[in-house]
């Protein structure tokens, strides 16, 4: 049975998980790929991610994707994350739409000593339903400027507090909302080799809650070079509001047809990143790794995409 001093530990938790220190919709990545490569991936989204990534990329994808993605932040057993997304081209110059939803969340466990039984609460749930478009506004031989945005519908709720007093049941309901978030973006790309990204994420500035919370906005600016068929270089900053900026780094090399090596590395906080893909006939899986950057442990992210239509996959 739930006591009181339960109750009051699991208001301390959501009390943790609001302030400042850990924001609503922190920016944990969906994409194995991207995390491998120093979590940049702006200049680089080309694929079922890309609706989260820079939906500006959407423009460059003739065929239609699926991707999902599965990770638990920093190996922590009380949270997980994941995203499950995709692309539709609709031809010519009406582009590309992509969807996206992604999933956080933080639960509680116990086991209860008096009793023998397993107890268990969710704290928090984060969701985040996207919709995004692509279009191409110039192209020529070798070069291209796609434009892209995205709407995310963003939900938070907080679960039911749980205590007895006395044998009273004694809890309430911290609630939930919704907001919605406006993401704008530009993939550039020069005589086929170079691609610049921009991404800004929430541009409206939403707010969510009774207090108003802030949900972060952040600027990615990146841009990723290929100096050889199968080896591509890229580079990033994120800076969020009112924080230092980020910079982030990675590299892909194909080893033989259809697999991948990736690595990178990011500052602020200080990680090393790894990991690979493998695609056969449309179908690829990925793995991303990276170091907890301190105190806190690794994380591994795992991903699965298929891709069908347009150019030979």
């Amino acid at each position: 049975m739930f006591r009181k001093r339960t109750g009051i530990l699991l208001l301390l938790v959501l009390g943790l998980c609001a302030s400042p220190a850990w924001a609503v919709f922190e920016n944990v990545n969906v994409s194995p790929r991207s995390r491998a490569m120093g979590d940049a991936g702006v200049a680089v989204a080309d694929d079922a991610f890309a609706p989260y990534l820079n939906p500006a990329g959407l423009a460059a994808i003739d065929g239609s994707a699926l991707g999902t993605s599965y990770v638990r932040p920093y190996g922590l057993a009380f949270t997980d994350l994941i995203y499950a997304g995709g692309v539709i081209p609709l031809g010519g110059r009406l582009g590309a739409i992509g969807f996206g939803f992604r999933s956080f969340g933080v639960d509680w466990k116990s086991h209860d000593l008096e009793t023998g039984k397993e107890e268990s609460a969710d704290l928090l749930s984060e969701k985040t339903f996207t919709l995004s478009h692509g279009i191409c506004l110039y192209e020529d031989l070798h070069s291209a400027i796609g434009f892209g945005y995205a709407l995310n519908l963003y939900e938070l709720a907080f679960g039911r507090t749980m205590g007895y007093e006395s044998g009273v049941e004694d809890s309430w309901d911290p609630g939930s909302d919704r907001v919605v978030g406006v993401d704008l973006a530009l993939l550039v790309t020069l005589h086929e080799r170079t691609r610049l990204g921009i991404l800004a994420k929430n541009a409206n500035n939403p707010q969510i809650g009774q207090d108003d919370e802030a949900i972060r906005q952040r600027l990615h600016g990146g841009i990723a070079y290929e100096p050889y068929i199968g080896v591509t270089t890229t580079f990033e900053f994120e800076n969020v509001l009112g924080e230092e900026i980020q910079y982030h780094g990675g590299l892909e090399m194909e080893i033989v047809e259809g697999f991948d090596l990736r690595f990178g590395t990011m500052v602020r906080p200080n990680k090393m990143t790894a990991g690979f893909g493998y695609q056969v006939q449309g179908v690829g899986l990925n793995y991303g790794f990276s170091t907890g950057g301190g105190a806190l442990d690794s994380s591994h992210q795992f991903g699965l995409t298929y891709a069908w239509g347009g150019e030979a996959q």
